[in-house]
Formats: structure tokens, sequence, C-alpha cells
């Protein structure tokens, strides 16, 4: 079945690809809009069927014919970068996971889709033609989807009537929204730096980008990573940033705390009063609903705290798990699942959260691996921001460790691993291609 869907996207979808794509560049300017709105046109507007979303596994391997494929049939050197050897280490350890399990060829792929599908897309892209100027460009439209989103929002809650979840821009999910919200308000600062464009432009993007889908969705995690990710990326500049900018910074988050609390009656630094002993698997999240005006925060904290449980149990159950899980394709969480999913079982808590299930995937093992590579790319960016003259890569090095720190932290929180966020990950280290050219950089030094 899901391969007469594949075939009928790709009758359906190739024509239309041709229609406009003009060069090779277009298809990556083509994928980077389906990734932020194919699924918000199709899953919210309802204006085409949801295997549509297929459209971007459909251009990821348009790109892999034209760039990678040629070199693999002719044995031509591949490009991996200082950082690919750590990606196909940690790609070939969950794939031993899946043999010793001896998983189906088709479980397997749909957990390569599932979690490296952007990796795979970062392979791709470092092997192409991609000019800086491209990449700028492709950057630039990155930033104007990204700045759609709270204008979007704007529509939702006060055109539509929304409030809470549904509050999302063109993202699906609030959770996602405020990851790359963050994200974004970090490339503004940098843009403000820079002084490139109209400063009052910038500040009302980012006072848009804190208050809109952050409150009226009730994003509460926004507010705690916010200012420790900020920290993060700017820990070294401190106390040198002046205090006009940390008081504007201030005041406008300051006064989105205070809309999110006049909204929801939710004291979101407040935990004091929540007691963790009534988290308990036999009630789930019926056993924190006494928490008057803190019941939504409550509910918050016990799913993931049962989670963290849960993928304790399932560790605990056998050795060979904290290896390989269950191994990469073992449990996926698909679209059809989605639709009435309810949190019930320990199953549930595994599969709610992106850390839980990833685990349950590769294992504790794999889990580490995985952040060890987002360390080295971290470091490597770090060590680039100090040695590329270009400001444009420089700030976009600066940004990847603490974008790294926000991808690791939120797999507690949301799925880092749907479209938008993971493509944006992989986008923003596909520009460390520019960097890797000059041999001064290295990740051993």
């Amino acid at each position: 079945m899901n391969i007469l869907i594949i075939f009928i996207s790709l009758v359906l979808i190739v024509p239309l690809f041709m229609a406009f794509i003009k060069k090779m560049d277009d298809i990556f300017l083509l994928l980077m809009s389906l990734v932020f709105l194919i699924g918000w046109i199709a899953d919210e507007l309802h204006l085409v069927p949801h295997f549509f979303t297929w459209s971007i596994e459909t251009l990821i391997g348009i790109l892999f014919i034209n760039y990678l494929l040629p070199k693999i049939v002719f044995l031509r050197k591949i490009e991996i970068t200082p950082i690919g050897k750590y990606s196909l280490f940690l790609l070939i350890y969950v794939l031993f996971g899946s043999f010793i399990y001896f998983l189906n060829f088709s479980d397997v792929l749909l957990g390569l889709r599932a979690f490296f599908k952007y990796l795979f897309l970062f392979f791709i892209f470092i092997n192409s033609n991609f000019s800086k100027k491209s990449y700028k460009k492709f950057f630039k439209f990155w930033l104007l989807l990204m700045s759609i989103q709270p204008i979007i929002g704007c529509y939702q809650y006060f055109i539509q009537g929304k409030l809470g979840d549904p509050v999302f821009g063109t993202l699906n999910s609030t959770g996602i929204a405020a990851v790359l919200l963050i994200v974004f308000i970090m490339c503004l600062i940098e843009l403000i730096n820079q002084k490139k464009i109209n400063n009052y432009i910038l500040y009302g993007l980012i006072f848009l980008s804190m208050t809109v889908i952050p409150v009226f969705g009730e994003a509460k995690a926004f507010f705690y990573f916010l200012p420790f990710i900020l920290f993060i990326r700017y820990f070294d500049q401190v106390f040198k940033i002046r205090f006009l900018n940390i008081s504007r910074f201030l005041l406008v988050f300051l006064f989105s705390i205070y809309l999110f609390q006049t909204f929801f009656k939710i004291e979101i630094f407040d935990i004091s009063g929540i007691n963790t002993s009534d988290f308990v698997f036999s009630k789930g999240v019926e056993s924190v609903q006494q928490y008057e005006g803190q019941e939504s925060l409550a509910i918050s904290l016990s799913e993931r705290f049962l989670s963290m449980t849960a993928t304790y149990n399932f560790l605990s159950q056998s050795p060979l798990r904290i290896f390989f899980g269950d191994g990469l394709g073992s449990n996926i969480f698909v679209y059809e699942e989605r639709k009435n999913f309810s949190v019930k079982t320990n199953q549930d808590y595994l599969r709610k959260f992106s850390l839980s299930l990833f685990i349950q995937n590769m294992g504790l093992i794999g889990f580490l691996i995985f952040c060890f590579l987002l360390f080295k790319i971290s470091h490597y960016s770090y060590k680039a921001s100090f040695i590329v003259k270009d400001q444009f890569f420089k700030s976009i090095y600066s940004i990847i460790p603490a974008f790294s720190v926000l991808f690791l932290i939120s797999m507690f929180y949301t799925d880092p691993f749907e479209d938008t966020i993971s493509f944006s990950y992989w986008f923003f280290v596909m520009s460390l291609m520019y960097s890797s050219k000059d041999k001064t950089i290295t990740l051993d030094n």
C-alpha cells in the first residue's frame, strides 16, 4: 500500500515540479518551501491529501540522483567534511543494531526516514556544487519562511479565534515553533549587530517571535529555553553587551511572560507546589488534575517524568537494549498513528517524546553517539567562527553550537526530528562545507 501511495505521489507531483524547476538550485528552494508549508497545507488547510508530503522525499531523491549517485556509480571521491566520519559511524552503528534483530528492510528504511533523512540530505549538499552565493540566497529564504510564522500565528488567533496548540504558524506544533523561533531570534540578533537591515523591522520581528506563538500557542518551554540558549550563544560576550540592548530584551521577555500568565493563569516558573510523587503510571495525567491553575504545567511535567521512567523500564529489561534498543525501525511513530493518540500505557509514554523513542530505536549508547556527533559539530563550528572572514558565515557558525544544545534538550520536549527542525539544523550545518576547505580548521585541535 505504501509503495502504491509513493507511486501515485510521483505521478502527480513530478510533472508539477518540472514546471517550476529551471535550474538545480530551484529544487533546493522548492524543498525548503515544502518542508515549511506542505504539512500545514495538507493536514491543517486540507487543500491536498496527506500523501503529498512525500514530495519532500521525492525532491531529496532528485537531488540524490543529480549530485550523489553519479559519484557512487563512477567511483568518484565522495566528500564527507570533517564531521562526516562521525555521522557515518552513527549510521553504521544503528544499522548494525537493526541487522542483529533481523528487522525488515522496509522498517529500517522508515527508521532512516524518521531520524536521518536530513543527515542524508547533508551528504547530498556537500557533494553538490552549491556556491556560497546560492547558500546565502537559501538562508535568506529560510529567514523569510520563519518571519511569516508569527504573522500567520496572528491570523490564527485574531481572525480564526484559535488559542493554545492550534496557534503554530505553518509548523503544525507549538513545540516545534518554539524551538525554531529561538533560532530565528538568534539570527535576528546577528542581523542587528551587522546593521544591514532597519533595526525597527528586526526589533519588530523579535517582539512578534517572543509573543505571538509562545503566548497564544501556550509554548511554556519557550520561556525556559530562550534565556538558557541565548546565554550559551553569548556567554563570552555577556559583559560586553550594552545595557540598552539587554533592557530591551528583558522588557519584551517579561511582557511576554505577563501576557502568557494572564491568558492561561499559569505561573510557569513556580513548580514548588507540584509534587512528583503524584506522577504515577496507574493514573497517568489524571493523577495531577488537582493542581488548580497549575494543572497544564503539572501535566507537562508528569508526562515527561513518566516518559523517562518508561525509558528506564525499557532499558532495564535487557542489556542489549542499552546498546541497540530494539533496532532502528522497530518502533516508528507514523502519521496515521498520531490520530486519536492518547497516553495510557508504558509503551505510549515511550512514543510520546523524541528522546524515549530515539533510545527505543537505537539504545542508550546510540543516543550517546548522537550526542557526541552534535558535540563534534558544535566544536568544529565554534572554532570555525573565529577563523572564517565572512561575517555571514561567522554568524551561522556561532549559532550552531547553541542550536545543537537546543536540538538535544528539545528531545525532552517535542520532536526535533520533525521536518522543519531537522531540516533547519542540518541546513545550518551544511554551511560548514565552506569552512572545511580551509585546512587550518580541524576537529582534532
